[in-house]
């Protein structure tokens, strides 16, 4: 091992000693030769050329810190004056501004946007506003509007966030557009029809991967505010997280930092109008993002936590807030519920609230559906309606329907019957633990959950108690 380590440092000095001989002798001016300022002034020229090299611009895909954050795409015309032309899909406003920019040298070359406009939407620490604890909080991007110069590959221009470094990146495409006021705004609006296709709150998300091992799913979540997604499933042995931020593209979507599964790497997805799918494919393997009925992934622990809580209630009340794991077709089932009793009784009815009660012993209707009616001027009643003992199998919790209590449960019966079926579907109830109980009204330390109703779908959310 001595005798290479000494072989290779004569190498070194002798390849050493032969590149300086060459710098000397064959008369090509040296990089050196220029003074630093020089230097200076021509990687400030090369980055302000390429800006001003695409006279209808760039779209910049900037993620802004890919473990927290996802990405925006912002539509940049960049003038000769300093000037520059901006629409984003950052927010519903698209509105084209004029701002300012410079190129200068801080550490490197730099990118700066001296003035505000769509890209520094991203700095702005209160841009984005999402409900934590009750309560409107502000959100930002973690973004800057400092970025500087990494790279040209064939006209396609790198930038390093000097906030994040490591976790953010801004990338400038060509737009190839013929009229960049026009096309830009349609592109944006393009861009923005993806939310929905991500981001619908009333089912289930799935990321499925599908290789040559077979196939594999986690269950899939998708925060809008940050645009950011984490997933979850079971291994063998342990359960599995994944997260990445998300940037909406033409065609799709794209992810940083990219997924990676096996010895494949995926990044763009695809959106397939048949399937309804965001699919990635690599070298025969895909990778898909979906709505599902069901969770891909179902926590064991929860299930057994349920069981061992015993006779326990579980709480849906109307005036404690909204929660999106709660089902827009929940909704629309209460909804139904309250129609048919306006039919039936005139006036104005509203189910104010449920209480599940689960015994997993006895059949003696202590497993029972406990509901409140109230009407438009504060009148109220209450029905009862019992189920069999709990049983859990396959990893669902199955209720069957026994019958009507006693008072005007009877009566009522037929008009609460969506909400009977809800809860003793065949297939069974699908369970999951949620932490503590949070709304866009109030937050308790009761432990949460919801019920989902595996044949259509339908979620409520709520909390349970002693």
């Amino acid at each position: 091992m001595k005798l290479i380590i000494k072989n290779s440092f004569f190498k070194l000095l002798f390849l050493s000693f032969f590149v300086l001989s060459s710098c000397s002798d064959d008369g090509n001016q040296s990089v050196f030769d220029q003074t630093p300022s020089e230097r200076v002034d021509e990687a400030i020229n090369e980055l302000r050329q390429l800006l001003l090299s695409q006279p209808n611009g760039y779209k910049a895909v900037y993620f802004t810190k890919n473990d927290e954050r996802g990405g925006f795409t912002t539509f940049m015309q960049f003038n000769a004056d300093g000037t520059v032309r901006q629409t984003s899909d950052f927010d519903d406003d698209s509105t084209l501004q004029n701002s300012s920019y410079e190129v200068r040298l801080g550490t490197t070359t730099e990118l700066v946007f001296t003035t505000r406009n769509h890209i520094t939407k991203g700095t702005d620490p209160t841009a984005v506003t999402e409900v934590i604890n009750g309560f409107p909080t502000g959100l930002g991007f973690f973004g800057t509007s400092v970025f500087q110069y990494f790279s040209n590959d064939n006209g396609v221009i790198t930038f390093r966030d000097v906030r994040n470094s490591d976790t953010a990146l801004m990338v400038l495409y060509p737009t190839n557009f013929t009229d960049f006021d026009a096309e830009s705004i349609a592109a944006v609006n393009t861009l923005r029809a993806q939310i929905p296709r991500i981001a619908e709150p009333d089912l289930y998300q799935v990321l499925e991967i599908e290789n040559d091992e077979g196939t594999t799913k986690y269950d899939f979540t998708y925060n809008e505010a940050r645009r950011f997604s984490s997933s979850s499933g079971l291994s063998e042995t342990e359960i599995i997280n994944i997260s990445f931020g998300i940037a909406y593209t033409e065609e799709g979507i794209t992810i940083s930092p990219a997924l990676e599964f096996g010895e494949e790497s995926y990044s763009d997805f695809i959106y397939d109008e048949a399937t309804e799918r965001f699919i990635s494919t690599v070298n025969g393997t895909t990778a898909s993002i979906y709505y599902s009925n069901a969770p891909a992934f179902v926590n064991p622990n929860d299930l057994v936590d349920l069981e061992t809580l015993g006779p326990t209630g579980f709480l849906y009340r109307r005036s404690l807030g909204d929660n999106p794991l709660t089902s827009g077709t929940h909704d629309d089932m209460l909804a139904q519920i309250e129609a048919s009793l306006g039919v039936a009784f005139g006036s104005t009815w509203q189910v104010s609230q449920y209480q599940l009660v689960i015994d997993f012993e006895s059949d003696d209707c202590d497993t029972f559906l406990f509901v409140t009616i109230v009407r438009a001027d504060g009148a109220s009643f209450n029905i009862i309606y019992c189920f069999l003992k709990g049983e859990i199998n396959n990893e669902r919790l199955f209720l069957t329907y026994d019958g009507p209590g006693g008072g005007a449960s009877g009566q009522v019966e037929p008009l609460i019957m969506p909400l009977i079926n809800f809860l003793s579907t065949p297939n069974g109830l699908i369970f999951t633990r949620n932490g503590s109980f949070t709304s866009n009204l109030a937050n308790f330390s009761n432990p949460a959950g919801t019920f989902t109703n595996s044949d259509s779908g339908i979620r409520v959310y709520g909390l349970f108690f002693g």
